[in-house]
């Protein structure tokens, strides 16, 4: 190899070496992050598809009231969309908006499938508008006590139109996973209403490396404040939880168990607060509770559920 090919080799071999350190610097976590979270009405639980009903505008402009905000990420609550094709008319607006704020979006929409199946899903729209991730909720909310173990069983003699109108979540495609996304600023994991009322999800999320948790909710009444602190300070996770605005409990906490914003309960409402997610790391690093795990002892949070036996008089 003479001297002029052997200068253009090693200018060829620079560049790249330059580009992929550009492109890895660009792709490193940062230590703070300012987020939003939004207190909206849209579809409710049992609503059905209605023309007039369009709350992907509203979304659309809360994204671009975000992006002026300076956000990196906002947030939605569930279902709020109600039941879409994804992809579809809203799954484009939603994107082209979070491509021209260049934010991450999350949003809840009953998520309608070619085979007449649907699920509770969140969406995820990365900075160049595209659907990066979806998570579908897990544990179902559901109501009625049939079956052995109890609400095991959905109501006997109900048509496919009676679930969509009044507990669609008995008949919802059920996620099958607790996965945590990796977005350029961090790893975020997702848990979806009913999914934040039991302790596991949570655990589990931060244990595969989330940084902040998403819990995302769409019902009567304010989300729990207890949960959320409580789940700051033992998973060492920030959080963001929003409703819609019938109920309440939209808030952002740093993962010190201080709650950063909170949004008026029953009022539509938009808030935003910066992450320190420097502090975050140091202390899922250096934390005893992580550390000092005994999950030899677990056992029974994964065991099949024992179903109690009534106890006969005089027994």
């Amino acid at each position: 190899m003479n001297i002029a090919s052997s200068s253009v080799t090693l200018r060829v071999i620079l560049v790249i070496a330059v580009s992929t350190t550009l492109a890895a610097d660009d792709r490193a976590p940062t230590d703070r992050v300012r987020v939003a979270a939004v207190q909206i009405n849209g579809y409710d639980k049992g609503d059905l598809p209605q023309p007039e009903r369009k709350p992907s505008t509203a979304i659309v402009n809360y994204i671009h009231r975000a992006g002026k905000d300076e956000a990196q990420l906002v947030v939605f609550p569930e279902y709020v969309l109600g039941h879409i094709q994804v992809p579809g008319p809203e799954t484009e607006m939603i994107g082209a908006a979070a491509k021209m704020a260049g934010l991450y979006v999350i949003v809840g929409c009953w998520e309608n499938h070619r085979d007449g199946s649907y699920a509770n899903t969140a969406l995820i729209f990365d900075r160049q508008g595209k659907i990066a991730g979806k998570y579908h909720k897990t544990h179902a909310a559901v109501d009625h006590f049939e079956g052995t173990p109890a609400w095991s069983k959905p109501p006997s003699g109900k048509s496919r139109q009676w679930f969509l109108e009044h507990d669609p979540e008995w008949t919802m495609q059920k996620g099958t996973d607790l996965p945590v996304f990796d977005f350029d600023f961090g790893k975020v994991g997702i848990m979806t209403c009913y999914d934040g009322w039991f302790p596991e999800p949570a655990r589990v999320l931060s244990l595969k490396g989330a940084e902040v948790i998403v819990w995302m909710n769409g019902r009567r009444g304010r989300v729990e404040d207890f949960i959320v602190k409580s789940t700051m300070f033992q998973s060492h996770v920030a959080m963001i939880t929003t409703n819609q605005a019938y109920g309440g409990g939209t808030m952002i906490g740093d993962g010190t168990v201080r709650i950063l914003q909170a949004s008026p309960d029953r009022q539509e409402s938009y808030i935003s607060a910066t992450l320190n997610l420097k502090q975050i790391r140091a202390r899922r690093t250096n934390s005893r509770n992580f550390q000092q795990r005994r999950p030899d002892l677990y056992h029974p949070l994964v065991a099949p559920l024992s179903t109690p036996t009534r106890a006969q008089p005089g027994s």
